[in-house]
């Protein structure tokens, strides 16, 4: 993707993701890699979303991580997003949110089952033990949690991320993990959580490893 078209993409991106509810404030952030700039794009530490204009989106390099443009300082979690993207070459959106429930069920669980058929795709979820945000430990622990054949984890105790071929794919990926865990939640609640069996949802996460591409 062109990198200014990028920018205005994420900006999107990141007010849509308020506006439902999955960041508060400033917190979470979008970015997009624009593979043939060799760059990436993502939201500035500290700007309310609305405010934000695309002179101040930053623009990071892929390959050595130098914050090269943009008027504002890159999102503290920068490091997460770019070692996602060089691992997940395929992708070209990651959104991170912190998202209530999510984060909740990433205290209770070590892995967050598919308890709503809408997450079975990228089912089941793992947790990224807890590290300090913003660092290259968190990045690593959230690529080595995702694996080879899934796009989203959970992060202890912060919140979840998640990758996807654009931008409205990796936030649609993001509302169906939310909703897998405000389900998840109340029903562990209730002392009655009841994943579906893996045979109901291996089919379609095999589906959805196709589709990504990620076999």
């Amino acid at each position: 993707m062109e990198k200014e078209r990028a920018k205005e993409q994420v900006i999107q991106a990141a007010i849509e993701c308020s506006d439902k509810k999955l960041i508060h404030g400033t917190s979470g952030n979008v970015s997009i890699a624009c593979r043939e700039e060799g760059v990436m794009v993502i939201t500035p530490s500290g700007i309310p979303y609305e405010e934000i204009t695309p002179d101040m989106v930053p623009v990071i390099d892929l390959a050595t991580g130098e914050w090269t443009e943009g008027k504002c300082k890159p999102s503290t979690e920068a490091p997460m997003h770019r070692l996602i993207f060089l691992n997940k070459v395929k992708m070209e959106a990651v959104v991170h949110t912190h998202s209530p429930f999510a984060t909740a069920m990433s205290i209770l669980v070590e892995e967050l089952p598919a308890v709503a058929a809408a997450s079975a795709p990228y089912s089941p979820v793992k947790v990224a033990p807890f590290e300090i945000p913003g660092s290259q430990e968190i990045a690593e622990a959230a690529v080595k949690a995702m694996g080879d054949h899934n796009v989203v984890c959970l992060l202890e105790n912060h919140g979840l991320i998640a990758a996807g071929r654009n931008v409205s794919q990796a936030m649609s990926i993001a509302e169906y993990v939310e909703e897998n865990s405000q389900i998840a939640y109340y029903t562990y609640a209730a002392g009655k959580m009841k994943p579906l069996p893996e045979s109901g949802y291996k089919i379609m996460h095999d589906r959805a490893v196709k589709k990504l591409g990620l076999e």
